[in-house]
């Protein structure tokens, strides 16, 4: 009877239903959106490494840096690796980086490769991989050998010069090949106080080379280009993670007293911080979006309302040939239900093909979950359950005899 009832009044049901199916489909593109932006946040800083610490070098002002040749203190070194190693136990493996300001010679204008410096286990930590040839070794770092290892674009930029064995000029020196990173995928928005370097465009040298690679004039000079520009520190599980992190600071400080030309970021920790905050963001837009949810839910009340006036004597019919209050009731909340449900549907169905289109149109990742499909559903449900009880308990409650007057 419900459904015949509907079938009725087809543009009245239609229209009756378009708040909720526009509050579902809202409610599905913020959850699916929401999830795809969590999804990526995640996996950049996965990425980094959930097991590393990092302590990267800061520029420091004028002041701090004539403190610092009078305290001989000149940044970052592998000796600060070193010392934490030996003094914090879940500390498993160190690695240095140093970027060098230095000009590649043979590569496109389109490209310029980003030349640094690393220790043997920096590719171990960060887990690059090799597409053809080796990585950098602990030989290649005693004997300041004249190798590099470059990455995917650079070795297609040189052509029939980037294989390996190829020559490899970099200012006056010239570096064999000897390995080629696979192509790394890497977000165009990665930035933030940490980020993933892209290794398409890099040219990893052994660490230690880089004192020729230019000389300095003075002893002075060439003290303050002996600092690391990042020191990465591997802990042995995740958990135990932000105590050494703990642990690295206050060696740290013994190491620099005076003068802090460094700063400590986890990974880990960032990635907590991105879980609240959008678990919090995520909220306050389902928040709004439920909002509509409850206007189209409003709009099926005003509607049922409007039925029950213009249905008084088919109730008082069915209240004089025997059906009770019970039955009207329910007869009026399933009404309602089948107007929510069907509104919840239409809006899942929508709300995906949208979801589907924003990813064509916009280079945005959206991720669609069974939470995003369920939870709009059953909100849906449960506002057109809240919104055809007043209607319905107000068609139960009719008096029969002044309903079959009209």
């Amino acid at each position: 009877m419900a459904l015949a009832s509907l079938y009725l009044n087809r543009l009245r049901s239609l229209l009756s239903v378009l708040g909720i199916v526009f509050g579902v489909m809202a409610v599905i593109i913020i959850i699916s959106v929401g999830e795809g932006a969590k999804i990526e946040a995640l996996r950049q800083i996965e990425r980094l490494g959930t097991r590393n610490v990092y302590i990267q070098s800061v520029t420091l002002t004028e002041e701090k840096k004539k403190q610092a040749r009078q305290s001989h203190i000149f940044g970052l070194t592998l000796d600060d690796a070193r010392r934490i190693e030996n003094g914090c136990k879940t500390v498993v493996n160190a690695a240095g980086l140093k970027i060098l300001n230095v000009s590649v010679m043979g590569t496109p204008q389109e490209i310029t490769p980003q030349v640094i410096s690393i220790t043997p286990s920096y590719g171990k930590i960060l887990m690059l991989k090799i597409k053809s040839g080796r990585f950098i070794n602990k030989q290649d770092v005693m004997l300041h050998k004249e190798v590099c290892v470059i990455g995917h674009d650079v070795s297609t930029a040189l052509g029939k010069y980037g294989h390996i064995g190829a020559i490899l000029r970099v200012e006056n020196h010239l570096f064999k090949i000897v390995g080629i990173l696979d192509r790394y995928h890497k977000n165009s928005d990665d930035t933030g106080t940490i980020s993933a370097r892209n290794y398409n465009e890099m040219v990893l040298l052994p660490m230690g080379v880089e004192a020729w690679l230019k000389r300095k004039k003075t002893r002075q000079m060439e003290s303050e280009a002996q600092g690391l520009t990042e020191l990465i520190l591997q802990v042995d599980t995740p958990e135990h993670v932000l105590n050494t992190a703990l642990v690295i600071k206050r060696i740290m400080g013994k190491i620099h007293p005076d003068i802090q030309s460094y700063q400590i970021v986890s990974p880990l920790e960032l990635l907590n911080q991105t879980r609240k905050t959008k678990k919090m963001f995520s909220l306050f837009l389902l928040t709004i979006a439920s909002v509509s949810l409850v206007v189209g839910g409003i709009g099926i009340m005003n509607i049922m309302l409007a039925t029950v006036s213009e249905r008084k004597k088919e109730i008082g019919i069915r209240r004089a040939v025997g059906a009770n209050k019970i039955h009207i009731l329910f007869q009026f909340l399933t009404e309602a239900a089948i107007l929510t449900m069907a509104g919840g549907i239409i809006g899942i169905c929508f709300g995906i093909l949208s979801i589907f289109l924003l990813s064509y149109f916009i280079p945005w990742e959206s991720a669609i979950t069974a939470k995003a499909v369920f939870i709009p559903l059953i909100i849906s449900s449960l506002t057109g359950l809240c919104s055809g009880i007043y209607p319905a308990w107000s068609a139960a409650n009719m008096d029969p005899i002044e309903a079959l007057r009209i």
